[in-house]
């Protein structure tokens, strides 16, 4: 089993809300979104999957490579990965989430 990443971050109120079933914005929190990190343009690409033992994101990007692109497991059944470069996802591109459970493995 993964075991959850601790997040404390400017992200961890929005889980709050979207647990607590407030975040009636979850939408801006979750999916594809441009983001920095690191001083490095890019996207973050967040699912909330509770039941998933692995999750990762597969498309045009990465030619489908379902173990190139590993999401990290954050506490609550949220996952996440940022995808560094700015050019990481283009409009147009096509994207699936790739979600095993332990039934499915």
């Amino acid at each position: 089993m993964v075991k959850p990443k601790k997040t404390k971050s400017k992200d961890s109120f929005p889980l709050y809300l979207f647990h607590q079933g407030t975040n009636y914005k979850a939408y801006e929190y979750l999916g594809a979104h441009p983001c920095r990190k690191d001083e490095e343009d890019g996207y973050v690409f967040r699912v909330w999957a509770p039941n998933a033992v692995s999750v990762s994101v597969v498309g045009d990007f990465n030619d489908w490579d379902r173990e190139s692109h590993p999401l990290t497991r954050l506490e609550n059944g949220n996952w996440e990965i940022v995808l560094p470069g700015e050019d990481a996802l283009m409009h147009g591109q096509r994207i699936k989430v790739q979600v095993r459970s332990e039934e499915h493995t």
